[in-house]
Formats: C-alpha cells, structure tokens, sequence
C-alpha cells in the first residue's frame, strides 16, 4: 500500500516532509476553517462538485476567501498519482482555513491555507457490512448552527466517536438539546419506518453530501426520502436503519444503545447500487 508522500499546500504540490503552515494560521488558533473528505476510485475523487459546493457555501458564510480558479480535477490527479494512489481507493481531505489574519470576528482573509491531501483508505470488510454497526447515544447534547458545517471546530464528534468506542459500539448517535435526533458522529441516518424512507431534519445537523447523493437516485426510482424530525422511539420502531458517509458509503445499523435493529440486507444491496449508479461505480465498490 502506497505511503502518503506529497500535500497540496495552496499552489504547490509539497513533501510531505517539507509541508508547513504557520503558527498564526487560524485554521490552528482557532479552528476557523472547513474541510471535506472524498473518496477516491481509480484517480477519481467521487461526487466532488457537491463537496465543493457544501464547502464553498460555508467559506462564503464566515467570509473566508475562496481562491479562485482552482484546477480541482487536475490537482487531485496529480496527488494521487504522486502519492501512488492512482489504482487504489484513497481518502482525500481538502482543507480550507481563513490562514493568518489579525482582527476580532471574521476578519478578511487575503491569504487563506487550502490543503488537499490523500491517503490510502480501505472499507470496511464484508462481514462489517453484512452484520451492521452498533450505535450508541452520546449522552452531551447538541445545538449549534455551527453543526450545519463541516468546520474544523471537530472535538465535540471526536470525543463522541470516543464515547461510541468505550461503549462497545462503532458509531455514536448526536441528539439535538431537545432531544431530537439529529445525525452521527461522522454519517447521516436513514431510516425505514412503515414503508417510508427518512432521515433526520434537525436544525443543527451538517446537511450529509451522501445522503443527498442518495436521494438524487432514490428520486430516479421512483422513490423519496423525506426529511423529518425524528425522536428515539423512532429508530426503536425503525423496520431498518443505516449510517451514510462519503468514505464508506452505506452501513446498516446492528444496534442502538443495545437494542438490535433488524437487518434487510435487501435494502442495503438497493442503496449500495443506488450510490455507486450516480458514482458511476459497481455496487460493490461503495
């Protein structure tokens, strides 16, 4: 498996050995930055116009610089043919922060860091896929319009992926301060509920690019998925339940805070095939 060796650091393709940012770089300081992780096949970043576009809209929200003219496709290929990664599936992070500039609030940004990195990823095997993740409830409680963003403010999802883990679990399940459901630590749900397809409208949930993606293709086949607001006795009456990222696609879900969740391996199969059609992928690949 190839090693990771080079790093877009703005205009430069850079060793990673030799890759710097500055102490005085908000994204390090303050957090104040956005990024977006892709997954990559065969040198093909997939559904990368609605990364950019969910990243953009953010930058442009807390008034960060978007550099302009970015040859996004022929960068990508580039890295990943430097790196060795051209035949495999990678992950790739593209990294945007309002770089070094003084001032209280949201200062302008007439030098912003963009970041675009890439590393070897491999899926979850078979088996995980076949049995389904278990899911626990973070206890802490969530409301923040800064969750509608994929901001580099991540030390709340981390420290509720770390609960998940301590509690046995794969995955953990953020509820709003209502205690709404609101979406995973890193995934977005869907859910079957007396024959409907449903995810999550919660107000400050980060609006998932796979999800959407799926929705996309659902639509195409005659079917919806409809956004609602959802509570727990809704996942304790879900038919199914599946988690949704851009890295490993679909993911059923085995448990929720111990409670079994039934399996439609069926459903699963259909969404798979759903993503990799708009990916232009076979199913087994997402």
């Amino acid at each position: 498996m190839a090693t990771p060796a080079w790093v877009w650091i703005n205009d430069h393709l850079t060793p990673l050995a030799q890759a710097r940012v500055s102490v005085e770089d908000r994204g390090f300081l303050y957090g104040d930055g956005f990024f977006e992780t892709l997954r990559a096949e065969k040198g093909r970043a997939l559904f990368l116009d609605e990364h950019l576009a969910r990243l953009i809209a953010s930058a442009r929200a807390f008034r960060i610089t978007v550099p302009e003219g970015v040859p996004w496709k022929e960068r990508l290929a580039r890295l990943l043919a430097a790196n060795g990664l051209m035949p495999e599936t990678a992950a790739v992070k593209i990294l945007l922060t309002r770089g070094e500039a003084a001032g209280l609030g949201l200062p302008e940004s007439p030098s912003p860091t963009l970041i675009i990195s890439a590393r070897p990823y491999t899926p979850p095997c078979p088996e995980e896929y076949h049995a389904g993740w278990p899911l626990a409830v973070f206890p802490e409680r969530r409301t923040t319009f800064l969750g509608r963003h994929k901001s580099l403010n991540y030390l709340f999802y981390l420290a509720a992926r770390q609960y998940a883990l301590e509690q046995g679990a794969r995955e953990a399940l953020i509820l709003e301060a209502d205690g709404a459901v609101s979406e995973g630590a890193a995934t977005s749900l869907i859910i079957a509920h007396d024959g409907r397809l449903l995810t999550p409208a919660a107000e400050s949930a980060l609006p998932g690019v796979t999800v959407a993606v799926l929705a996309r293709a659902l639509k195409r086949r005659g079917r919806v998925l409809e956004w609602v607001p959802l509570q727990l006795a809704h996942l304790e009456e879900a038919d199914g339940l599946w988690l949704a990222n851009s890295l490993m696609g679909i993911m059923p879900v085995a448990a929720v805070a111990g409670r079994k969740v039934s399996q439609l391996p069926d459903v699963t199969f259909f969404f798979k095939d759903c993503l990799a059609r708009e990916a232009g992928l076979d199913a087994e690949a997402g």
